[in-house]
């Protein structure tokens, strides 16, 4: 009954990680009577939102005689574009501002930048350039918001499978037992994502925030899921340790209550220091601080003490195959 009700609970708030929206908006980040983000409102307002950071697009013309301007200008998503800048060391260098028609840190714009770079490579071999890709690049705010946004992918797809490796071979030479080192990470990795769907519950539908930083989520994995194990591993090692000598239910009920009180002193005293967090004005570090908190709360009080016991009391022996307290069942 505790698997079933812990990780329904669970699961239910991981539910909600698909519906999280994303940015990397860096002025979102700012309170709204900071002085850069009136600004900018001002600027919304009154011009165009692209005017802000407008979007450096450089080509190499090879010496020849090309003025993208115009096409450029009758693309749908650009508002204007300044007079092109011929290089001061290189002539054969040009320099196009581009506005866009709308927030140079919205996602949207952000998806524009592969757009605009096929665009221009069209334009350019249309020209006569061959190789076209290697005579462009692409650079400003905007540009430098996409390459952070995919980066953050590339290292959400790389960190997170090696943290987990790392973490269980860690656990298996530790514990000697497969099914262990198993659900041990299948615990904390539930976990994690019951944080992130309960951060965007408070962060969203009660404080009001549109979307989260597209950091937030390696951030908070990699904190939590090393501060779940080592939780994790400081309870397990006792129940191991007791198992030695007593039968296997009094193992975990003496492993649970000995670590009990150093689990939930830590845990709130670290809950509660990332939850100052969420006093700041900037968004990125409130996010963070409300879903971090939130995640230490939820191993502390529902993963420790009743999931991970619950799990290795339902499968007894077996959570220590095929360790040597595996073979002393046997």
């Amino acid at each position: 009954i505790v698997i079933v009700v812990t990780l329904l609970l669970l699961g239910g708030l991981a539910a909600f990680v698909p519906r999280i929206q994303y940015t990397f908006d860096l002025l979102s980040s700012f309170p709204e009577d900071m002085p850069s983000r009136e600004g900018f409102t001002l600027i919304e307002e009154n011009f165009s939102p692209g005017e802000l950071a407008p979007v450096q697009l450089i080509i190499d013309t090879e010496g020849m005689d090309i003025n993208l301007q115009q096409q450029l200008t009758n693309i749908s998503y650009i508002d204007s574009v300044a007079d092109s800048q011929i290089g001061k060391k290189n002539n054969t260098i040009q320099l196009y501002e581009v506005s866009l028609n709308a927030n140079p840190y919205a996602k949207e714009s952000l998806a524009h930048i592969p757009e605009l770079r096929a665009e221009v490579i069209k334009m350019l071999e249309a020209e006569g350039i061959k190789d076209a890709d290697k005579h462009i690049w692409i650079g400003g705010e905007t540009a430098s918001q996409y390459d952070t946004q995919q980066l953050t992918v590339r290292d959400e797809t790389v960190i997170m499978p090696t943290m987990i490796a790392l973490i269980a071979l860690l656990l298996f030479i530790y514990l000697r037992s497969i099914t262990a080192t198993v659900y041990l990470l299948a615990t904390v990795i539930i976990s994690y994502f019951g944080a992130l769907g309960a951060g965007w519950l408070i962060l969203h539908h009660i404080m009001g925030a549109d979307a989260i930083s597209g950091a937030i989520p390696l951030y908070a994995f990699v904190f939590l899921v090393a501060l779940g194990e080592d939780y994790n591993i400081f309870m397990i090692s006792e129940i191991w340790k007791k198992r030695r000598t007593v039968d296997h239910l009094t193992a975990i009920e003496e492993g649970v209550v000995r670590t009990g009180s150093v689990i939930t002193s830590a845990g709130l005293i670290l809950a509660g220091t990332f939850a100052v967090l969420a006093t700041l004005p900037i968004q990125v570090l409130v996010q963070f601080g409300v879903v971090t908190a939130i995640g230490v709360l939820l191993d502390t009080f529902i993963v420790r003490p009743l999931l991970v016991p619950a799990i290795t009391t339902v499968l007894g022996k077996y959570a220590f195959w095929p360790g040597a307290l595996y073979k002393k069942d046997a």
